[in-house]
């Protein structure tokens, strides 16, 4: 009788740790090897934005959850997401520095710091994930004191917070899923920032120890680091057009169609410099002295909308082709004489109709660079910046030196098509 009892009683545990409970998040394991993400007993996929810009166009585009990394607006953004109907994936800050995880001081640091965030914020409904640091496997620290201690602060997340989920965030990194599998087992899932090999990420979670759901936490354009250069060493940026189309077919293959993903956030809902100011951002510049830029929103906006909702957006973006400098692609390293004028040109169509205009702006290329993600300084501006009716222009650079064209193309409706071109004066 004490051996049925037992077997019945595991089997009711079984089942009550499988069901899904009326109050927040949970992740079911499904029979086919997928998993299931359900908020408050309802089946949700994450349609997410990675930054918390205009929280209320990612809402009526067809978004349902915004991305942080860090806890120092969190107040604000919680709020944001409470106006808008939309989850918060909360990021909480931790070093790369490897030797700050032998640190006591920074560990007892960070411990007081997630208790504190866990009791003040367990029971916010708009906070859906506390994401425990972003890539911090890069630079060496992927071993087991560093996601040992990842582990010990989930840990204590979920001894006081019982409603939302813990998680951490990698690059695409295939030794670091197996040492989480191994070190962080506290972790209710894994955020994987890819670009250009998002389609790799499904067998890469498939093959590795890790058996549990993942996000795609970071996904946009190719990046720099994965592009063809000049032949002096500038990377080629994708047109917005060429954004836009790999955006809706990433999301759909790289997202969509992989089993063990519960969704994802786009990035960058927002404008950053990285490389060049239009690299990651769905939206361009503002208030830049010189340039007649509000903010506008680029094709990726329209690409996730179509996404997102699986209709087609009342107004579109211009289509740009490719820019050309003296009739040179970027790609094959266009090189113009300093001592004359020379000429760009672009190609711009509007299916709606609405009359372009298109702004030019030529700076150095950017020399003080980071690595993931971090803060770069907009390059030096060379001349001043035109507005011309046509996609024509002519130049004058008389410094030697590597610089970038840029072309932004406004069609008087929100949107701005981009297109920039490494070239090099001689």
């Amino acid at each position: 009788m004490k051996k049925i009892f037992t077997i019945a009683l595991v089997a009711l545990t079984a089942l009550a740790c499988n069901s899904v409970p009326k109050e927040g998040p949970y992740i079911k394991a499904e029979k086919d090897g997928s998993f299931t993400l359900y908020i408050d007993g309802e089946q949700t996929y994450v349609y997410g934005v990675g930054g918390t810009n205009r929280p209320d166009m990612a809402a009526a585009s067809g978004a349902n959850a915004m991305r942080t990394w860090g806890t120092g607006t969190i107040e604000k953004d919680l709020q944001l997401a409470a106006e808008h109907g939309l989850y918060v994936m909360q990021g909480v800050g931790l070093t790369k520095r490897l030797e700050s995880y032998y640190d006591e001081e920074y560990k007892e640091r960070m411990r007081q710091h997630v208790r504190e965030l866990a009791e003040k914020y367990k029971d916010n409904k708009n906070l859906l994930i506390w994401g425990l640091g972003n890539e911090i496997q890069l630079d060496g620290t992927n071993n087991g004191v560093v996601w040992g201690f990842v582990n010990e602060l989930s840990e204590i997340i979920k001894s006081i917070d019982r409603r939302h989920l813990t998680s951490t965030v990698i690059s695409h990194d295939a030794k670091a899923l197996d040492s989480i599998a191994k070190y962080a087992p506290s972790l209710d899932v894994i955020g994987i920032n890819s670009y250009g090999n998002i389609e790799n990420v499904a067998p890469m979670v498939e093959e590795s120890d890790y058996k549990g759901a993942y996000l795609i936490t970071e996904w946009g354009p190719t990046g720099w680091w994965q592009t063809d250069l000049t032949e002096w060493g500038a990377p080629i940026e994708q047109t917005s057009e060429e954004k836009r189309e790999i955006y809706e077919y990433r999301h759909r293959v790289g997202i969509l169609e992989a089993p063990r993903c519960l969704g994802s956030f786009c990035f960058y809902w927002d404008q950053k410099e990285e490389r060049t100011p239009t690299w990651f951002c769905m939206f361009v510049e503002d208030s830049v002295e010189g340039l007649p830029l509000n903010g506008e929103k680029t094709p990726m906006v329209e690409a996730m909308q179509r996404s997102w909702t699986g209709e087609e957006p009342e107004q579109v973006a211009p289509v740009v082709e490719h820019l050309l400098v003296e009739g040179v692609k970027g790609i094959d390293s266009p090189k113009v004489s300093g001592k004359k004028p020379f000429t760009a040109t672009i190609n711009a169509t509007d299916a709606d109709g609405d009359k372009m205009t298109y702004v030019w702006e030529v700076l150095k290329e950017a020399t003080i660079t980071g690595t993931g993600g971090a803060w770069e300084p907009r390059p030096d501006r060379v001349g001043e910046v035109v507005t011309t009716d046509e996609g024509k222009i002519e130049l004058e650079i008389s410094e030697p030196g590597n610089y970038r064209l840029y072309v932004y193309v406004l069609d008087g409706t929100g949107y701005a098509s981009t297109a920039n071109a490494p070239f090099q004066v001689q």
